[in-house]
């Protein structure tokens, strides 16, 4: 079954935490998920019973890569990239069926009550309770695809939340075409879908594409969609919470601050409107929920299609592409790329592609082969082995960012590549180990 709750039975006990006692949602699932990334240790946090609800919370469900490559039908990270190339190139559109467990309970009018829903805050800064984990579905106006995005939620009364568009995505261009026809635009919230489908809703893919069609070759089966109840909108039918509106059209009140992804709090926002038409949900639903901010489950879910994305066009051009990884000191900012290098200057040219490829990328590392990228450590020492300032490194000012970034001005920022790749000519070689002693060492300490 292509659901939340069939991928958290398919996990090993040892991967859950599970808290029994009750717990207060402000603040503390934030801060125990953000201590568990100090220790190194990535699990499904299950909070059974938050305190003043009757539906169970998971959080930290999108922090471990492995995790997410499982959630692709693959087995490890490495797996991930050529699992989201092939699904690319092989969409499977989703099917609508009658009816689904997404809608076991359904409210409209005076029965709608978004305060029940176990809505956290997450930071101190928050200016409410937040939706940071829901898919937003919505259809073009023009041509009816649909498109599956990431837009935080502000709760602020039983059937209205504050909505930013701030990525200036898709979503943010159909309701601009919709307050062009004096038209709302409507917008269903999916709480808890299959872990694939919020992979695909954080991908950046072509206006014409449906993040649907990418899941269901992610998973491997279409994904059975049923219709709303009170929009014209399809959504999962074996999702956990579903909210029915509409986005405003024309309509506009203050939204945030809110914690975001570079770390900061940030008023930030397109300061929409979505007002609740229906509440849709399972007879007992679990309340998936994800840590915003500078957490790396955020950072990851809202990376791992992007990387692969990125790492597929860039290899095009450059074929002996080993790997890139965003690592997550940089946010969304850095990457570091590794290649087999063959002629002088091709780690500039590399470099320049990627900053083409992805507009947020301000500071970019290319390194040989033999570095890990997804090890920092091991790109420093690149860095300060393989470096010179004054030979190895080009800057581009103003170029299009990302304008959640607070050091940017009007929109642009400056451009840093730094080629760590060692000259062809090199009489330099890098200590090593026989693959037996590294064995050996390795069933050693397995026995401690």
């Amino acid at each position: 079954m292509t659901s939340l709750r069939a991928f958290l039975d398919s996990l090993p006990d040892d991967e859950f935490l599970r808290i029994s006692e009750p717990i207060d949602l402000d603040h503390l699932p934030t801060a125990l998920v953000l201590a568990l990334e100090k220790q190194r240790t990535f699990p499904v946090v299950v909070i059974e019973q938050p305190q003043g609800f009757d539906m169970p919370v998971i959080v930290n469900l999108f922090a471990d890569r492995d995790r997410i490559a499982r959630m692709a039908g693959g087995a490890t990270a490495t797996d991930f990239n050529e699992l989201w190339l092939k699904a690319e190139h092989n969409p499977l559109p989703p099917v609508i069926v009658e009816s689904g467990p997404v809608q076991e309970v359904v409210q409209f009018g005076d029965d709608i009550n978004t305060e029940l829903l176990p809505i956290s805050r997450h930071f101190e800064q928050d200016a409410g309770r937040y939706i940071g984990s829901g898919i937003l579905v919505c259809k073009d106006p023009d041509t009816g695809v649909r498109n599956l995005s990431y837009q935080r939620l502000q709760m602020k009364g039983k059937n209205r939340f504050g909505a930013s568009l701030h990525s200036r995505g898709h979503i943010w261009e159909h309701l601009q075409r919709a307050e062009a026809r004096g038209q709302n635009l409507e917008v269903a919230v999916v709480l808890g879908a299959h872990p694939a489908v919020h992979l695909a809703a954080g991908a950046k893919v072509a206006m014409e594409v449906d993040e649907f069609d990418i899941a269901g070759a992610l998973i491997g089966r279409p994904v059975e969609l049923v219709k709303c109840k009170t929009i014209d909108v399809e959504v999962p039918a074996n999702a956990e919470i579903v909210i029915e509106g509409e986005i405003l059209a024309n309509t506009h009140e203050d939204e945030g601050p809110y914690g975001e992804y570079t770390g900061y709090s940030t008023f930030r926002s397109t300061r929409n409107l979505f007002v609740v038409k229906a509440i849709t949900r399972r007879a007992n639903p679990i309340y998936l929920d994800l840590i915003p901010g500078y957490s790396t489950e955020h950072l990851l879910l809202g990376r791992v299609a992007k990387e692969a994305h990125v790492y597929h066009r860039l290899k095009e051009v450059v074929p002996t592409l080993k790997a890139l990884n965003y690592p997550k000191s940089g946010t969304h900012f850095h990457a570091y790329m590794s290649f087999t290098k063959s002629a002088e200057g091709q780690a500039r040219h590399a470099l320049m592609l990627l900053f083409g490829l992805d507009s947020y990328i301000k500071l970019a590392v290319a390194v040989d082969d033999d570095v890990d990228v997804y090890n920092e450590e091991d790109v420093l020492w690149a860095l300060a082995t393989r470096f010179q300032a004054d030979t190895d490194m080009f800057m581009v000012p103003k170029v299009f960012c990302n304008r959640l970034d607070p050091s940017s001005v009007d929109g642009m920022s400056a451009k840093l590549g730094l080629d760590a790749t060692a000259p062809l000519d090199w009489d330099v070689e890098r200590t090593s180990l026989p693959a037996a002693a590294v064995g050996a060492a390795a069933a050693l300490l397995a026995k401690r």
